[in-house]
């Protein structure tokens, strides 16, 4: 076979090849974090000291007294909302044994000692608090999501008013927004849709969010605009 023709192949596999292998790795990567939300089932995440009062992360090899801590072991969401449920791993008898329901789909997440739990289904933010006996969750104030997140622009739903709507000015160094449910309001099932997904980045969660540039933002329901669930806008200019 002609040197050409071999060089040409050549250089023609080479694109070819470094392609699938990126192909590849994606799917790996995919199959990997699909597994990964599938594990978490079983798992046993989060563990509270009773007598220090604090959480922590499991830690398979940490030496902790099962009559001082209580671990939480992530169950089957439960019902047709799909709440969050947590099973009480503990050997001390004044404890309830009953589960934790936490609201539907809620992420938690740790904050130096605390635990602190975020519903996408409300856009609301609680602290899972322990009363002697057994856990609740209590919503927290805009003060101390403000302190939670820091840097971010809180935008609160009741900030919409009648008009529903608001605009804002694009700050290159100020563009980090987190919209929150402030208020006894019909709020549920909503998300937020940029008219541009390149000038928008979602962060940890879905109400957390960056811009990039002047962009149109609309809040909606999946049923999309109604009477009793509205849509709110916001425009930033």
């Amino acid at each position: 076979m002609n040197k050409k023709y071999i060089l040409g192949f050549i250089t023609a596999a080479i694109p070819v090849a470094i392609f699938l292998c990126f192909f590849a790795i994606l799917n790996e990567k995919s199959i990997g974090q699909e597994v990964f939300s599938v594990s978490r089932i079983g798992q046993k995440l989060w563990v509270y000291n009773i007598n220090e009062k604090n959480w922590s992360i499991y830690k398979k090899n940490a030496k902790n007294n099962p009559k001082e801590t209580i671990t939480l072991q992530m169950q089957e969401p439960v019902g047709n909302g799909g709440y969050t449920s947590y099973r009480l791993l503990v050997e001390n008898e004044q404890i309830l044994k009953d589960d934790i329901l936490i609201g539907e789909g809620s992420q938690e997440f740790l904050v130096n000692d605390k635990l602190y739990s975020y519903y996408p289904k409300t856009f609301e933010f609680y602290e899972i608090i322990f009363d002697k006996t057994q856990f609740t969750p209590r919503k927290l104030e805009l003060t101390e999501i403000k302190e939670l997140f820091k840097g971010y622009n809180i935008i609160k739903i009741s900030d919409f008013k009648n008009n529903q709507k608001i605009s804002l000015n694009y700050n290159k160094k100020d563009n980090k927004f987190i919209v929150v449910n402030d208020g006894n309001i019909n709020f549920y099932k909503y998300r937020i849709i940029p008219n541009s997904d390149k000038k928008i980045k979602f962060e940890r969660f879905l109400n957390q969010f960056r811009v990039f540039g002047k962009v149109f933002i609309r809040i909606q329901r999946f049923e999309e605009c109604s009477n009793n669930y509205p849509c709110y806008d916001i425009e930033i200019k």
